[in-house]
């Protein structure tokens, strides 16, 4: 896939408009974090990233394929480098959540912002929801 924007590039991000626009409707903006906001919503999130990944190749990924990738490169590793792919993995999982967590508290405060709400909201919802 070439990097570059196609000619269809307004109607792709058009779509993922849309979809971004379905998932925040249905994402529970008391909730402290990402995990919480999004239990309800994950086909909407999936349906998102689906998009996006259209968008261009730098942001194009293989969600299926995947596990059977790792699982044959798992498999060809001695046994002591088995344990730190594992844990190379696990660590890049937790980036992947902090980002999603990080973007989430962002939009949050973006929200706050143009409601006119005082920006500590934030700290007060996320005591509450322990």
């Amino acid at each position: 896939m070439d990097p570059t924007p196609s000619r269809e590039t307004p109607d792709l991000y058009r779509d993922v408009a849309q979809r971004a626009d379905r998932l925040a409707a249905r994402l529970h903006a008391g909730a402290a974090s990402f995990a919480a906001a999004s239990e309800d919503c994950r086909d909407e999130y999936r349906s998102l990233l689906e998009a996006i990944t259209r968008l261009e190749a730098r942001v194009a990924f293989d969600r299926d394929g995947r596990p059977a990738a790792i699982a044959a490169v798992r498999e060809a590793l001695p046994l002591m480098e088995r344990e730190l792919f594992d844990a190379i993995l696990d660590d890049h999982a937790c980036e992947l959540a902090a980002t999603e967590e990080a973007l989430f508290q962002v939009g949050k405060s973006f929200a706050h912002s143009q409601r006119g709400l005082p920006q500590g909201r934030m700290g007060d919802e996320h005591a509450r929801n322990r």
